[in-house]
């Protein structure tokens, strides 16, 4: 029979081999044990019954540090995982290690220096850097000596940080610039404050009353105040011709309101980028929200693309394809609007900015009292409002230099330009700063009148705003002058020099117009010509120019003027044409209203949208009414529409003054209307068409020259036939002899 063939065996099955713990675990107990050594060493530091003599004498000073540094590195092992933790390596162990015991080293280098004992003398006693910062001293003074220790640890103490930080000599030295600056900052101000506590406690307290306006005597009829009681001091006594010996800037707390708080629902912006993501995946355009920044007015998401498969692999969503579904995510997120910023500038991802259901008032105290303000030295700073994420945003006007507004009407044009005055009187005394306002419309604001930083009252007529920029273009050619003369090359300088030498300081000089249309419409060529050169030249003599605008076209924003305007402010407009105009992108167009505004810095490579800052009608009277009585002028309310202030109380400090008047006359004079009689009376006849072809004008500006000098009586009336006119008045010529 044949053999049957041999079944196989099974397989010895083999014991599986244990493991021992992973090295995530093994860092995590490390990471464990460092964090409670590090705490009960520093409890037995702080403790009055210390038993950690031995580290006193290995560690000095640094004894202190080091279960600070326990605690930090076992914090670091334990939460390595976090993205903003930074990755652990074994640079940055060996860095912090050198770092340590360079600490360590200096430490023990400054205790060297005020003491005459030995260093291990000073460790024994547990001073300085203990017996280890003592030997590396020790070491580097035998070696280099005091002065090249010092530079070994300066140049050690680099190296660690660079380890430590994982950054490059240059990044480091960006880093620690605005740290140097903030100190700086925060020890000038400390510095100031205390200078004015002195000079509080030594300026003793005047015992006149206030000014009171007349009114009736009887407490019934009498008004409610204006503001909050304003105490005695803030009025300086008067010098010996009438002028107060110095000016008090009011305080912040009496003149502004505090801003509200706003509670959000987080589940409601959770939602919101479900819907966002779930969209843009139905649509083939597949993304994840990856951040999320509530402001006051609307919530931006920021969506970074997902990648998707096609024939040659994965790719990444285009950038494009997520901005054409504007509209559909407008619909999926039931939002009025929505703005798709692609990409945000400096960040990895999109910007998908939906509207909030409730939009949050900004206030202009929590502004200036944040540090985003307060850390610009400027004179001409000023508030702005608060971005996407809520953080406060503020501008210098002396770094822009000028400022272009447009918007349509009521989407809170006017309101911005309020702020930005209230900003210059809260931190601007008349002796820094003068203003020239010019409003058309006669009711936005007429109610600065009486405040002593007008040079003049506030400009309404039409025909004397031309007058006005003219008499701006020679001051700038005056200031340029005076620098020349000085040998300075901006104000500033010039200024800084003045108060050396005990001279008088020149103010900054700000020139605010409301409506730059009605201006457009009147004399094109003359306004745009002016706010060229002022714009083009009065940077460095101090004239800022700030124009707001509610018709933002071709013809009224040209492109001279938008030229030399970098700094521009967009409020809500009609149409993206609009939009091209002001900013020369669309967006502007898609702005909610009510202070929601697009602000293009100069050094900025996109606009930011920003929610502006609020500034009330009782707050603006507040602010008038302190400068007005502290200048000594009636503290009247100012009333909408009320005419200008001709003139002033006598003896008034800074009085405002008509400053274009003794340029000229006759407020209805035409600048050409001399040129115009002295052509006329050479050729011994006047007609429209000569003077329109001989001083190049327009039929409409030239047919008023006629009429002016008819009525002047130095030409007749119109011939019938031919339309030219007979010279009346020679004047002190002779009238032309025919040739024969």
């Amino acid at each position: 029979m044949p053999r049957l063939p041999a079944l196989p065996r099974p397989a010895k099955t083999k014991r599986p081999i244990r493991e021992g713990l992973s090295l995530d675990r093994k860092l995590d107990i490390i990471g464990v044990v460092f964090t409670v050594v590090g705490l009960l060493t520093m409890f037995s530091l702080l403790s009055p019954v210390s038993s950690t003599a031995f580290l006193r004498q290995l560690f000095g000073f640094g004894a202190y540090l080091f279960p600070v540094g326990l605690i930090l590195c076992g914090l670091w092992l334990v939460l390595r995982n976090f993205e903003r933790i930074p990755q652990l390596a074994i640079e940055r162990l060996i860095g912090i290690g050198l770092l340590f015991i360079n600490l360590l080293a200096i430490l023990h280098f400054f205790a060297a220096l005020g003491s005459d004992q030995p260093p291990f003398d000073l460790a024994k006693a547990g001073l300085g850097g203990g017996y280890l910062g003592a030997a590396v001293f020790q070491l580097l003074n035998a070696a280099l000596g005091k002065g090249g220790a010092a530079i070994a640890l300066l140049a050690w103490l680099v190296v660690s940080l660079v380890l430590t930080l994982d950054v490059t000599i240059v990044e480091m030295a960006r880093r620690i610039g605005p740290v140097l600056l903030r100190l700086q900052d925060g020890v000038l101000e400390f510095l100031d404050t205390l200078h004015e506590r002195r000079s509080a406690a030594r300026q003793p307290t005047p015992s006149y009353p206030l000014y009171t306006p007349p009114g009736p005597a009887s407490g019934a009829d009498n008004p409610p105040p204006l503001m909050s009681p304003v105490t005695s001091s803030f009025i300086p006594e008067p010098g010996p011709m009438g002028e107060p010996r110095s000016w008090v800037l009011p305080a912040i707390e009496n003149i502004l309101d505090e801003g509200g708080e706003t509670n959000y629902d987080d589940e409601v912006d959770l939602q919101r980028s479900r819907v966002i993501e779930e969209t843009l995946s139905s649509f083939g355009a597949p993304a994840r929200v990856v951040e999320i920044n509530r402001g006051p007015t609307i919530t931006q998401f920021g969506v970074e693309p997902d990648f998707v498969e096609s024939r040659g692999g994965r790719m990444r969503v285009r950038v494009g394809k997520i901005t054409a579904l504007a509209d559909d995510l407008a619909l999926a997120l039931s939002a009025r609007t929505i703005r798709i910023q692609a990409p945000v500038p400096g960040k990895g991802y999109v910007g998908i900015e939906v509207p909030n259901e409730e939009i949050s008032l900004v206030a202009l105290r929590d502004v200036i009292e944040n540090e985003a303000f307060t850390r610009i030295k400027s004179p001409l700073r000023f508030a702005l409002g608060q971005n996407v994420a809520g953080n406060a945003v503020a501008a210098d006007l002396s770094g822009m230099p000028h400022l272009l507004i447009a918007g349509a009407t009521g989407s809170g044009k006017s309101v911005c330009v309020n702020a930005l005055i209230c900003c210059l009187l809260m931190h601007n005394t008349p002796d820094d700063l003068r203003l020239i306002m010019v409003d058309p419309k006669r009711v936005e604001l007429t109610g600065y009148n009486g405040v002593p930083h007008l040079l003049t009252p506030v400009v309404v007529e039409l025909e004397r705003v031309v007058r006005a920029l003219q008499w701006v273009t020679a001051e700038m050619d005056r200031r340029y002058q005076k620098l020349a003369e000085a040998g300075c090359r901006n104000l500033p300088e010039y200024n800084a020099r003045q108060e050396a030498r005990g001279g008088k300081k020149e103010p900054y000089l700000v020139l605010i117009i409301d409506e730059l249309a009605d201006l457009m419409m009147l004399a094109p060529d003359e306004t745009e010509r002016t706010i060229t050169r002022l714009a083009q030249l009065a940077r460095a003599t101090g004239i800022h120019l700030v124009i707001a605008t509610q018709r933002p076209s071709v013809d009224v924003v040209t492109g001279l003027i938008k030229a030399n305007f970098p700094a521009r402010i967009a409020f809500a407009v009609a149409s993206g044409v609009d939009s091209r105009v002001i900013l020369d992108q669309p967006g502007a167009e898609r702005l909610l209203g009510r202070g929601d505004m697009l602000f293009q810095a100069p050094d900025a490579p996109a606009p930011a949208r920003l929610q502006g800052v609020f500034v009330s009608e009782g707050e603006i009277l507040r602010l008038v009414s302190y400068w007005q009585q502290f200048a000594g002028t009636p503290t009247a309310a100012p009333v909408a529409g009320a005419g200008t202030i001709a003139t002033l109380p006598a003896g008034v400090p800074l009085k405002q003054i008509l400053l274009w008047e003794e340029n000229q006359v006759d407020e209805n004079a035409d600048p050409l209307l001399k040129e115009a009689i002295d052509l006329s009376r050479r050729q011994g006849r006047a007609s429209i068409s000569m003077l329109q072809r001989r001083l190049r004008i327009g039929y409409t500006r030239a047919a008023r020259l006629v009429e002016t000098m008819e009525e002047k009586g130095i030409v007749g009336p119109p011939d019938p036939s031919t339309g030219t006119r007979e010279i009346l008045d020679y004047g002190p010529a002779a009238p032309p002899v025919d040739e024969v």
